[in-house]
Formats: C-alpha cells, structure tokens, sequence
C-alpha cells in the first residue's frame, strides 16, 4: 500500500521533468513520454521539485525526477543539492536521473548521502538516453516497491530490460561459479583448441608465495585454499573466496605470487601459460568478458571475507577490551580485599597490642588509686595533730575538691588574688593550688602561717592532680580493653552505646583537642546486642574524618536517638567545608580518602571497613555533606536493637 491508502498498481504514475529552461524541459519531455507511455505515466514540466509536487492530482506517486543541472557556462549555475531537497521528504523517493553538461560538479554530495541521484546522463545526450534511463530507473523504482505490479511488463520493450542486463559481463556475473567456469574453458578451447585436465591431489601448491608466475591455472572441480606466511605464522586467508582460476591476480603484482594456493581436496585443473592467455584474449573477446566476470566475482568475494575479517577482529578487539575492563575490575576488587586484610591484620595486631597495654597498666594504675587514697587518709591523721590543723585541712580540702577549670578562668583568679595581697608569684602558687577566692587567698596570706598554708593547698592540689590522672588513666584502660576485645566472639547482650562512643573519644581525644565536642545523648536509649569493640572502631574512624576535615578548628556534635523501638541511631556530624558529589561516590572504595578538603590516594580503609563492620551488624551507614553555607557532612548510622543477624555473628 502507499501512504496515501493505494496499492502500488492501482496508483497513477507522475515522472516530472525539472528544467529551469522551457525550451530544454520541452525537448525532454519530447523524448521521455513515449518511453512510459505504456504504463500510464503522466510526464509533466516543473521549474522545481516543489512545483512538480503542486502539480500532481490527489492520489498520484511522484515516481521519476529528471533533473536538468543547466548549462556549463550558466551563471549562476543550478545547485543540485538544493534542487533535490525537497524529494528526500517524499514517501517513497522518487527515482531522479540528472542531465548536465559540466564536467565538475561539487553541488551533489548531500543528495548523493541522501541516496536521491540514481543515474547521471551526459550532456549532449545519444537520442533515446534519456528514454532508456528513463524507462530503467521507473522499472527498477516499481520493481523495489511491489515486484508484481503489471507496469513492469509494458517497460519489457522486448529487450528484458525489466527482467535483467543484456550485456555480456553482466549476464556472466548471474551464473553460478561452475557454469561461469565451464563459460571460460568453452570460450577458450574455442579459439585453442581442447585442453587438458590435469588431476592433482590433494596437498598439490598451484602456486608459491614470492614466486614467479608466468600462467594461470583454471580450477574445475574441487578447492584450494591460499595461505600466507608471516612474521607469526602461516595462515590461512581465503579459501571458500578463492575463485576458479588462481593466479591471474598475481599476474598484476609483477608476476610474483602473493598467495601460496594448495589444493585442499582432489581437484581437476587446466593449466594456461601466459601466452595462451594472451592469444585466447586477442582472439575472443568474450573470453575477457567472462574472464572479467570471474574476476570481479573472486574480488568481491574476497573484499566480503575482508570485510568478515575485519569485523571479526573489531568483535575480538571489543571483547578483549570488555575482558581488559572485567580484569581491570578484578584486580581493583583483589587489590582492594588485600588493603582490607592489611587494615584488618593491622587492627588485630592492634588490638593485641592494645590488650597487652591495658593488662600491664591495671596494676600500676590500681596502685597509683591505692595510693592516692592511703596519701590522702595519712595526710588527714598528720594535720589532725597539727596546731592548726583546722586551718590547714581546710585549705587542703578545698584545693583537693575544686573542679577543673579553664585557662581563662584561671588567668582572672590570680589577677584578682593578685590585686587583693598583692604579690603575684605567691598568687600564682595559690591559683595552681586550687585557690581561687580572694578572700580565701587573703587569709591566708594575712596569716603568721602563710607558707604552710600553701604547702598544704600544694597538698590538695597535687592529690587532685593524682586521683584525676588515675582515673583517667583506669577509663583509658578500660576503653582499650574494649576496643581489643576479640570481634570473633559472639556479640554481647546489654551492651551501651553511649559507651561505646565515649570510648572512642577517649582513644582519639589527642586528635580532639583544638575541636568543640558537642554531646545531644538520648536519654531513654535502649540497650542494644552487639560487638562493643568494632562499634568503638566506627565511631573512632568517623571522629577521626571529622576532625580531619575541620583541620584543626570547629565543632562535632554526636547525636543519638531511638527512631522506633527495633533501632537506635548515631549521628556524627562536623561543619566543616563539605563534599562535592563526585567524592561522596566514591567515599566507600578502598584507597580513596579526602584529607582536609583535598582527595588523596592513600591506604583509605576506614570507610569501607567502617561499612563492613555496620553491614554485619544488620546496620546502615549513609553518608550526607554540602559545599553550600552552611557546609558540613554528617555520617548516620542505624543499627538494630536485636543484634546482627546469625549468618554474620562473630564476622565482624
């Protein structure tokens, strides 16, 4: 059917003659309208496509353009290509023969691309071109749209003109490649007279590689193969493509064989010196005909094993390309579990190395408690028997009990103390001792006793000092214990989260100590079953990042909360300058870390691993950061009340 709800016989035909002189357009239509007159083509005169178009009844088909491109000398000359637009737009193309007279053109490339020039006639042209063109390029037009329409028989003109070629070469290139072959021997011994079939086994070479060839051989039954040897080998390029005679191409590389050719069954052969050939051509020319139709047959047979060659190897090339890339992403994969077993070796290590610490500093640092204690009971006996013990246990008591306070404070109590007795060094021994009241520091310096009061605010002093230490360093033991708990036990029940987080910012606090670190803990947060020390690890590692990305200043907040009953969450989050996108994609690969706003290579672990202990605890991690004001990343961690799952206890 057409586009316009005909069939292909039904539908009139229109064939256009495109002239911008009428005279010329006259004489063509002339030449042309007898031609299809046959099939009912009506042939009119158009300046251009767009008015041929406008001339056509309702329901017509454009089917033939012939296009006259103007005199050589016009000036300016017809552009072909602008010409012919508008029929690339036409369903279906009509056929378009081109009339022109200029032996150059540069104006048909895009109609060319287009497929829209499907002949081109010289001009002047021999009387009944344009007929014959004409008539052709409508048969072939109909022919591709329905191969039954009844015009093609009236576009016969007794001479198959809708069926095939006349000429000889053509009607040889339509036989198959024995009845061509037994074409050329025919054609041959007609003018030499029979000759012999020579029977050849198989493995016989016809030809030698590098090797003069002064003949060819015809090869009637049976097939050979031809090889090249190369730098890798020897191998085999052609053998269904060989064709029936063999080494009649060699004859145009200076009479030297490119191909070793070698029989790969029996096969019957008729061997041609160069001179018969050369006698059979002078004396026959249909022996160049079909020897032309042999040719071209063997060339295009070779060009399309060529070309199934090429695309083979461009196929292999891809797929060596895709198995480079597969390859490439295995070794990514290997390289990245070798830094994690790295990483992990190197915390197990760690944590070894870490149990082996805290159980040689508990006794020390119980002795050290013990200590503190029994310093402070004997020092309350010794001044209980003191004239002034009252005074003395007083001052002691309270240097022993203040509580921590900042440097600032500190620089305005002894400005103060300083200012009230005047004497700044014996103010400055008074502050580091705890007192800080200038009344307090007054009294005693007013006193008889100055000095002993001061050693006994020393006293206090350095007990605080000792009691505080102790402790920390108790805590600090305990969170190493902790942390080096074995991970390949089963998870314990009852276990604090909020400890767990302290725990790591006792172990990371020399990275701290310039960071504001801002606490928003849940206060009905439920226990939670779990690997206490590989949680600690997480929430090291998130520290960690975090102060790295503020460098040095700024503010962290933790924050806990329970979501909903089966779940608690952790959030740490910094505000420092942020992610751009590209670098939170690819936060979780193995060797890749950013360090103070710029990305590194480096050993890059943290993350994945932080990920992986999460992941076997039935959790999520997810990471949130912006570069726009105000900047920051927050990490949020989601872990299940329950525990992980059983499939994963004991693989953290």
């Amino acid at each position: 059917m057409t586009t316009d709800g005909t069939s292909g016989s039904e539908a009139p035909l229109v064939a256009a003659v495109i002239a911008a002189d009428p005279a010329r357009a006259a004489m063509i239509r002339r030449e042309l309208a007898p031609a299809l007159q046959a099939t009912g083509t009506v042939v009119v005169e158009a300046p251009t496509v767009e008015a041929a178009l406008a001339a056509r009844t309702e329901g017509n088909l454009l089917a033939l353009l012939v296009v006259d491109a103007g005199a050589a000398t016009a000036s300016p000359q017809l552009d072909v290509d602008r010409v012919l637009a508008p029929a690339a737009g036409l369903d279906p193309v009509p056929s378009i023969v081109l009339l022109s007279e200029r032996h150059h053109h540069t104006d048909v490339h895009r109609s060319l691309d287009r497929d829209l020039v499907h002949a081109i006639v010289a001009v002047p042209w021999t009387v009944g071109e344009v007929a014959h063109q004409g008539r052709s390029q409508l048969a072939r037009w109909l022919r591709r749209r329905d191969a039954t329409d009844a015009r093609l028989q009236a576009l016969d003109d007794g001479a198959r003109l809708a069926e095939g070629p006349t000429s000889q070469m053509l009607l040889d290139l339509e036989l198959d490649d024995h009845d061509l072959t037994l074409r050329l021997l025919r054609d041959i011994e007609g003018v030499l007279g029979p000759l012999p079939r020579l029977q050849l086994p198989a493995g016989t070479r016809l030809t030698h590689q590098d090797v003069g060839v002064d003949g060819v051989v015809i090869v009637v039954q049976g097939a050979v193969a031809l090889h090249r040897h190369t730098e890798i080998g020897d191998l085999r390029l052609h053998h269904a493509s060989t064709g029936p005679v063999v080494g009649l191409l060699s004859l145009a590389q200076q009479r030297q064989a490119f191909f070793t050719s070698r029989a790969t069954t029996d096969v019957e052969v008729v061997h041609l010196s160069l001179e018969q050939l050369d006698r059979a051509l002078q004396l026959e020319p249909e022996v160049g005909a079909a020897l032309a139709a042999v040719s071209v047959r063997a060339l295009a047979r070779r060009l399309r094993r060529a070309e199934q060659l090429q695309v083979r190897e461009v196929k292999l090339n891809r797929e060596l390309d895709r198995e480079r890339e597969r390859l490439a992403d295995a070794l990514a994969e290997l390289e990245a579990t070798r830094l994690e077993l790295i990483e992990t070796e190197r915390m197990a290590t760690l944590g070894e190395l870490a149990a082996g610490v805290a159980h040689e500093l508990n006794n020390p640092v119980a002795a050290l408690t013990r200590a503190a204690t029994y310093v402070a009971t004997d020092l309350g006996a010794l001044l209980a028997v003191h004239p002034r013990s009252q005074a003395l246990a007083e001052v002691l008591t309270t240097a022993h009990r203040r509580p921590p306070r900042s440097t600032a404070e500190d620089r305005r109590a002894r400005r103060a103390i300083a200012d009230r007795i005047g004497d700044a060094t014996l103010a400055d021994r008074l502050v580091a001792a705890g007192i800080d009241d200038p009344d307090d520091a007054s009294r005693i310096a007013d006193s008889a006793d100055a000095g002993e009061l001061a050693r006994a605010a020393d006293l206090g002093s350095a007990l605080r000092n000792l009691t505080t230490a102790a402790g920390s360093v108790a805590e600090l033991v305990d969170s190493l214990r902790a942390y080096a708990r074995p991970s390949t036990q089963r998870p314990q029940d009852d276990v604090d989260l909020h400890a767990t987080v302290e725990d790591a910012l006792r172990l990371v606090g020399h990275r701290l100590d310039r960071v504001e670190v801002i606490r928003d803990y849940a206060a009905d947060l439920p226990r939670l079953r779990a690997h206490p020390g590989p949680l600690s690890q997480v929430w090291a590692n998130l520290l960690v990042n975090a102060a790295d990305a503020l460098a040095g200043s700024g503010t962290i907040r933790i924050t806990t909360r329970c979501p909903d009953p089966g779940h608690v969450e952790v959030r740490i989050g910094d505000d420092g300058p942020g992610m751009a996108d590209e670098v939170q994609e690819r936060l979780f690969t193995p060797r890749f870390t950013t360090k103070q706003g710029a990305v590194h290579y480096g050993l890059g672990t943290g993350l994945a691993i932080s990920r992986r202990i999460v992941a076997t605890h039935g959790g999520t991690i997810e990471v949130a950061s912006t570069t726009d004001e105000p900047s920051g990343t927050e990490v949020l961690v989601q872990l299940p009340t329950a525990g992980p799952p059983p499939d994963t206890e004991g693989s953290t």
